[in-house]
């Protein structure tokens, strides 16, 4: 787990926490970007006025860099430092998979609140750079945007005081974890057990059979231990 209780600290993880590690070298600044998304209107006889709308999201940028080796000033244990490309190789990897990763960063008063920040973000971009006199580090610049997860809602429609009112299932908890691509089957596995378990939806079986080139014929006779590729969830 992270140690959200260490102050000066900053971590980035991918996967609800199933891949994660400290940033070894904390930047020099770190800004928090977040604009305004307020519009002006021409009114006749009343002249120019603006609105007030929610801010847009919050950004997060910084520079810093990737040591070749461990000095006082790493902020992890020497045996929890990477090789500077393992953290370029992570950050490009979870790039590439379209999920967002979970940022935390925890100011000077560890033990406050207000000093930590937990957010799902995307990356929009990431620079790397070698320096002279600094052999074997990685610079490198990251632009973090925050993520809102968001998913279509179930109406339920419900009597009230003898009348139809339309409610809203309430919000369930942001899923962080990446589904699988594949899936091994067991013994007991059956297409639309597959596509129940790993799609949440047991009518798309037909759609892992065409994936995987199944034939109707062996549907009912499906070898154990055959890893089958699975559509997106």
């Amino acid at each position: 787990m992270v140690e959200q209780t260490k102050p000066f600290s900053m971590y980035l993880s991918w996967n609800n926490q199933a891949e994660g590690w400290h940033f070894p070298v904390l930047p020099a600044k770190i800004s928090f970007p977040r604009k305004g998304a307020g519009k002006d209107y021409d009114i006749i006889k009343k002249g120019r006025i603006g609105t007030i709308e929610n801010p847009e999201l919050m950004e997060i940028n910084f520079e810093s860099f990737f040591p070749a080796s461990w000095a006082p000033f790493v902020s992890v244990a020497p045996d929890k430092l990477l090789r500077p490309y393992e953290y370029v190789d992570y950050i490009n990897k979870w790039w590439k998979t379209k999920y967002p990763v979970r940022f935390i960063y925890v100011g000077s008063d560890a033990f406050n609140n207000k000093s930590k920040l937990s957010l799902p973000m995307s990356i929009v971009s990431f620079e790397v750079w070698e320096e002279g006199g600094s052999p074997g580090d990685i610079f490198y610049s990251l632009k973090l945007k925050e993520y809102v997860f968001y998913s279509a809602k179930r109406i339920t429609a419900v009597q009230q005081d003898g009348q139809t009112v339309l409610r809203a299932e309430p919000p369930k908890r942001p899923d962080e974890r990446v589904p699988p691509t594949t899936y091994t089957l067991k013994p007991g596995d059956s297409l639309i057990k597959v596509a129940r378990m790993q799609l949440g939806n047991s009518g798309r079986w037909r759609e892992i059979q065409q994936l995987n080139g199944i034939t109707d014929s062996e549907v009912r006779r499906l070898q154990i231990g055959r890893v089958l590729q699975l559509p997106p969830k």
